[in-house]
């Protein structure tokens, strides 16, 4: 009996931890998408293009975003990424 119950109970915290690590990938993805979205916004590129993106292309984006130079030429990158 007592063996049943540390099974239950270590399936348990399996369980609840693998939630939680679902639930913060998760959360990590929104905030990506957010920032790549506002991004494109600024960029005056269409932000529906997020939902086509790849992670690896997201990521490449989001650099762009923190080099801080949001002139013609990050726009020009921004659009050969989504293009690829």
């Amino acid at each position: 009996m007592k063996r049943l119950i540390t099974a239950s109970a270590t399936a348990a915290i399996i369980s609840v931890t693998s939630f939680g690590a679902a639930f913060a990938a998760e959360a990590e993805m929104n905030m990506v998408v957010d920032a790549v979205t506002r991004l494109l916004v600024e960029l005056r590129i269409p932000s529906s293009e997020v939902d086509n993106l790849t992670i690896d292309q997201a990521r490449r984006i989001v650099q762009i975003a923190d080099s801080k130079e949001m002139g013609d030429a990050a726009r020009s990158q921004v659009l050969a990424i989504i293009n690829e």
